[in-house]
């Protein structure tokens, strides 16, 4: 059966000047961050619909390529560019965020990646720090630089890296979350981690957000070239307590390593283009990677059995998705479409719904709004368009 045509956004934001790039919804208001590719962060009031500030949080030749909001001891977000660094802001009351960073890493990532965030909760946080303890931490070094109003930044990215030195305090770090979820605390921020493509490309690097230090890095096996890595999620799964990374790589191969032990788990290849967007639902146990080409696939992972299986095979008609969100009651799931289309599929029937279309050119980030009643979509025509998407009760 084809999918129904729906009709037009519900609005359109405009306001940016460049290609939109970025999309992040506030977890907890109608308050909508976008990015674009000249570095510029802009607020929106999704009840007025009007933007309600803006600020350039990366250089104009880096761009925003990607937002991520992070709840632990205080509201921050993190902005990505292609000037190797990840900044972290402070978040106000109203959403506004601060003039200056309250870090940035230096990561020395320049490719394309999105990075992606992870905050353990209850007993799995405890869990994750002990094995985070445990581990041994690679040898690399990074530099963290504190901004200042006149920041004088070191943008020499290592070329190869070395011994970190003592990580006690980063593991002790890790490990000091003990406060109920009643009274966060530091030690809460401590456990957020981040992972992000490496100075090497084809290395994934995970990163303690509070201390701005590395972690991990995970190389590829030797001998195997999959390429840079596209794209990456990190979950995990009730069961397990433990933290995994799901990355697609350049060669259309999708791998699943155990982050602490540093062992690649499962490798299969699902597409013969490169894997451009990943998603993996609040369960861990279930997903949805897209690529270059024009398939969608849907997936489950059973990581006791090291199991990776193929749900369904969904073909668009275009090639090319840049971007998949899945929404929080995990029954829809929408992809962003080079050729400029929203496709709305049922997560669990596994079924298209809609085609979504308004922007002129091609799309580049999704995003649902805190309660689910909306999505967001981003596109190269410098737009931003509100959708009304189905209700839990209609599906």
């Amino acid at each position: 059966m084809a999918p129904k045509r729906s009709p037009g956004p519900s609005s359109v934001l405009r306001g940016h000047r460049t290609d939109v790039q970025a999309l992040c919804c506030h977890p907890k208001k109608d308050l909508l961050y976008s990015g674009d590719g000249d570095g510029e962060a802009k607020l929106w009031d999704l009840t007025t619909e009007r933007a309600l500030w803006s600020q350039r949080l990366h250089a104009t030749h880096a761009g925003i390529t990607a937002l991520q909001f992070v709840t632990c001891n205080r509201s921050t977000l993190l902005s990505q560019g292609r000037d190797g660094a990840i900044k972290q802001w402070n978040v106000s009351a109203e959403g506004a965020l601060s003039r200056v960073p309250l870090q940035v890493i230096e990561t020395g990532s320049y490719n394309f990646c999105r990075m992606a965030i992870y905050m353990p909760e209850g007993p799995a946080r405890n869990l994750l720090q002990q094995q985070a303890r445990q581990s041994s931490p690679d040898d690399m070094s990074h530099n963290l630089h504190a901004e200042a109003p006149n920041p004088q930044r070191n943008n020499n990215a290592p070329a190869a890296m070395s011994d970190m030195g003592d990580c006690s305090q980063l593991h002790t770090e890790l490990a000091s979350s003990t406060h109920s979820e009643e009274h966060t605390t530091v030690g809460t921020a401590s456990a957020a981690l981040v992972a992000i493509a490496g100075h090497d490309p084809a290395v994934l690097e995970i990163w303690n957000l509070q201390t701005g230090a590395p972690l991990k890095q995970l190389h590829q096996p030797e001998g195997v070239k999959h390429g840079m890595c596209m794209a990456v999620q990190l979950f995990s799964q009730t069961a397990q307590h433990t933290l995994y990374a799901l990355i697609g790589y350049e060669d259309g191969d999708v791998a699943v390593w155990d982050v602490f032990q540093s062992n690649l788990l499962i490798s299969k290849k699902l597409h013969d283009e490169p894997v451009m967007a990943l998603a993996v639902d609040a369960t861990g146990k279930g997903g949805i990677c897209a690529a270059a080409d024009n398939k969608v696939h849907c997936f489950s992972v059973d990581l006791p059995a090291q199991q990776f299986t193929l749900q369904a095979t969904l073909e668009v008609k275009q090639q090319g998705i840049a971007d998949i969100c899945i929404r929080q009651d995990q029954r829809l799931f929408a992809t962003a479409g080079w050729d400029g289309k929203i496709r709305v599929f049922h997560y669990k029937k596994q079924k298209a719904l809609a085609v979504l279309q308004y922007h002129k050119k091609g799309l580049t980030a999704l995003a649902f709004d805190a309660r689910g009643q909306r999505l967001v979509s981003a596109s190269r025509d410098c737009n931003i368009a509100l959708w009304s998407v189905f209700q839990s009760d209609s599906i």
